[in-house]
């Protein structure tokens, strides 16, 4: 079960996104990603979230990576972090392809890395591997349950992290969103 997936060139750069939204001084500016199930097993994958400030991971389940996939995911997304999303940064993957929809459905900013540049999402790709700890890279996404994906988020964001001073990620989101 192959998969070309390809990239898109269009968008706003990570170079025009605002300092106090690099020096994470602002909250309310996440990094979106993709977490796979096995190639061979499935295409379910999960849609990861980390407020850059907070450090909040949060996931949705997605049957796919399509962009129609990622917009249904990002609506329930929405639908629970809404007030507290102003900008989102994403790679060039294909299942953001019609980042347009969600900038103007949203009132938010999609700000895209350059290729090949995970770092410049290092929250998510961190976050994602602590995700790995509860879903391996065998794993296939389509027979996690909703449940189990809520049970490691609520552990991963309890850890409490050096960065906050021992605070949890929920406790800072918490003292942020307030």
């Amino acid at each position: 079960m192959s998969e070309n997936r390809g990239k898109f060139t269009s968008g706003t750069s990570i170079e025009q996104r605002p300092t106090t939204v690099n020096q994470r001084l602002a909250f309310g500016h996440w990094e979106v990603d993709t977490v796979l199930s096995s190639r061979s097993e499935s295409r379910s994958c999960l849609v990861t979230f980390v407020e850059r400030k907070a450090r909040l991971l949060w996931a949705i389940k997605a049957p796919n990576r399509t962009a129609k996939a990622l917009n249904t995911a990002f609506g329930k997304f929405m639908g629970a972090f809404g007030p507290q999303v102003k900008s989102i940064t994403v790679d060039h993957g294909k299942e953001f392809a019609n980042y347009q929809a969600l900038e103007q459905d949203y009132q938010i900013k999609v700000y895209f890395c350059h290729p090949y540049s995970p770092w410049e999402r290092g929250s998510n790709e961190y976050f994602n591997r602590r995700l790995r700890w509860f879903f391996p890279k065998k794993t296939n996404f389509s027979q996690v349950t909703t449940d189990e994906i809520l049970a490691a988020l609520e552990l991963i964001n309890q850890r409490p992290l050096k960065i906050h001073h021992q605070q949890t990620a929920i406790e800072r989101f918490r003292a942020c969103s307030d």
